[in-house]
């Protein structure tokens, strides 16, 4: 089965939540609200009104690319990592924990990326972003997953939660769509400067994200540091000299955002060794939960 028939089989209406579609090879259409969506390159857009866009605009744009000559715009894409280097850095520890959690669920199991980017953790998941790109399955948004109730086994929720309008309806439909018993792994930021695609709305620490999965009807199996202290602090920093040098000028910032960048990245490599200290926690720059849709509990509310 390609991915386009297996998307079909486990799709839903993000309007009226139906599975009733007529599927043409340039639309779909849900028999049950008249609705219909556009398919492109075999990926269905199924928005219900939201505007399938990633970057920011406007005064949310932190980046220096636009206030550049057009002309300069593809070099500064292709050296954009040399200009400003990552102040992020994961450990082989911490790098491998989405991974561990895909090889943790059973052969045959189907799973879901929510916010996949560019992300790819095998054939058995379903890649889902608010705009279509190369590896994306399906279009959507998370706060009205376009899928069926409890088809997937394990759903990826990585670097997204910080990003959706509404936390709490997002989280319920990751609840909505896990199987019972089905786990999810998330990743969020704690002390990370802004960063919209295309907004940024919250932080959470180890402590409040346990409690927020807790409140969703999760059981959370475990929680920890998934980028640690040395990348925040790098982070921070970078900010920090790029408001101190910019005169208070929006447009002097970013390029002065540069240089912080430079200043700060060897910062970074500290958390080769302090990302797993028992105390990283305290400034992490992003932590992690896997929970659980509990069966029990769902078994006990249809009785």
């Amino acid at each position: 089965m390609n991915r386009l028939e297996c998307v079909k089989e486990i799709v839903a209406c993000p309007r009226c939540s139906s599975a009733d579609f007529l599927w043409r090879p340039e639309s779909v259409a849900c028999n049950v609200c008249g609705s219909s969506f556009p398919v492109i390159d075999q990926v269905p857009i199924l928005l219900a009104g939201e505007v399938p866009m990633r970057q920011a605009h406007g005064a949310n744009n932190l980046g220096l690319i636009q206030h550049l000559p057009d002309a300069l715009h593809g070099v500064a894409e292709r050296s954009r990592k040399v200009v400003r280097p990552a102040l992020v850095h994961r450990s082989g520890q911490t790098r491998s924990l989405t991974r561990q959690f895909v090889d943790s669920l059973a052969t045959g199991s189907l799973l879901l990326n929510v916010g996949a980017g560019s992300s790819d953790y095998g054939s058995r998941i379903i890649n889902l972003d608010m705009a279509p790109a190369d590896g994306i399955d399906v279009v959507g948004v998370a706060e009205r997953l376009p899928f069926r109730d409890e088809v997937f086994d394990g759903i990826v929720f990585q670097a997204a939660l910080e990003h959706v309008t509404n936390s709490h309806q997002a989280l319920t439909e990751i609840r909505r769509t896990l199987r019972p018993g089905g786990s999810v792994f998330i990743e969020v930021p704690f002390i990370q400067g802004y960063h919209a695609a295309p907004r940024d709305h919250r932080r959470y620490t180890e402590q409040g994200l346990r409690a927020e999965l807790d409140q969703h009807g999760f059981s959370v199996e475990a929680t920890g540091v998934a980028v640690g202290p040395a990348s925040a602090m790098a982070w921070v920093t970078a900010e920090f000299v790029a408001l101190l040098l910019s005169g208070r000028s929006a447009r002097a910032y970013r390029f002065a955002r540069v240089f912080g960048n430079w200043l700060a990245w060897p910062i970074k490599w500290a958390d080769a060794w302090l990302d797993v200290h028992e105390m990283a926690h305290v400034i992490a720059c992003g932590v992690w939960a896997q929970a659980r849709r509990s069966a029990d509990e769902d078994a006990r509310s249809a009785s």
